[in-house]
């Protein structure tokens, strides 16, 4: 046998391995024929010293997880195989994105009031409400106060925007922040837009900020939509000349 190591370059276990197996050795899982091939070797260099050592690193091996027929090892290659697999593959141009809403969800109240595309906003002068639309879905409703009879129901396109303007209307001297006009009155063809409570020339509202909405104050502007400072500088950021405004009422 050491002759044949020697010349061949083989080692006598994997002379004996050929010899024992053979070809009929291929259809045992790998785990199998490692396991007879590691007591094999022991009990052939037995003679030598090393059988104790072989045969305790095969129960070893034997006993370990690796042995099983999907070591997971192969698992994990299966696994980072598809990972790559996933990573390669082209994005579906139809799938929605991950900011995209839920097509299955319920719309927000309001939003079969919004245009389908774009920014918009919606005033509802019965209700004292308006909002702001995104794409065809409304934002939260804010508190309004509107005149009675104007601006009648239909769209209109924001023309103008001044951060900071005043009015003389009525006889007083007020400012008018965050001012975004949409269309012209009807009596005086003075301008109609969204914009906070008016203020006095001393800074201070001419509307208590807590009856901003309330049904008893419908009618106390002469045809602009009153807000709430914030809620005006929100309407300011979001719409652009050119954007729908939809009175429905």
């Amino acid at each position: 046998m050491a002759k044949s190591w020697l010349i061949t370059g083989v080692e006598p276990c994997e002379i004996w391995r050929r010899r024992r197996f053979g070809v009929v050795g291929q259809r045992y899982p790998a785990a199998v024929i490692r396991l007879a091939l590691l007591f094999g070797c022991a009990i052939l260099l037995n003679g030598c010293g090393l059988g104790r050592e072989v045969a305790e690193s095969a129960v070893v091996q034997a006993a370990s997880p690796a042995s099983a027929v999907e070591s997971p090892s192969m698992a994990n290659g299966a696994a980072a195989a598809s990972a790559r697999a996933t990573r390669l593959s082209p994005p579906d141009p139809n799938s929605p994105g991950p900011n995209s809403p839920d097509p299955n969800s319920p719309l927000a109240a309001g939003s079969e009031s919004c245009p389908p595309t774009g920014h918009a906003a919606v005033v509802d002068r019965a209700r004292q409400r308006g909002w702001l639309c995104s794409e065809g879905v409304a934002d939260a409703q804010f508190p309004i106060t509107t005149a009675v009879s104007q601006p009648a129901p239909g769209t209109y396109k924001v023309y103008a925007k001044d951060r900071g303007t005043t009015s003389t209307f009525g006889g007083h001297f007020s400012y008018l922040d965050n001012f975004v006009a949409f269309t012209y009155g009807t009596n005086t063809g003075a301008r109609i837009a969204f914009h906070a409570v008016p203020r006095d020339a001393a800074g201070d509202p001419y509307q208590p900020y807590e009856a901003v909405g309330a049904l008893s104050w419908f009618g106390q502007s002469s045809g602009c939509i009153r807000v709430l400072p914030a809620q005006s500088a929100l309407i300011w950021d979001h719409l652009r000349p050119g954007d729908a405004v939809v009175v429905v009422s």
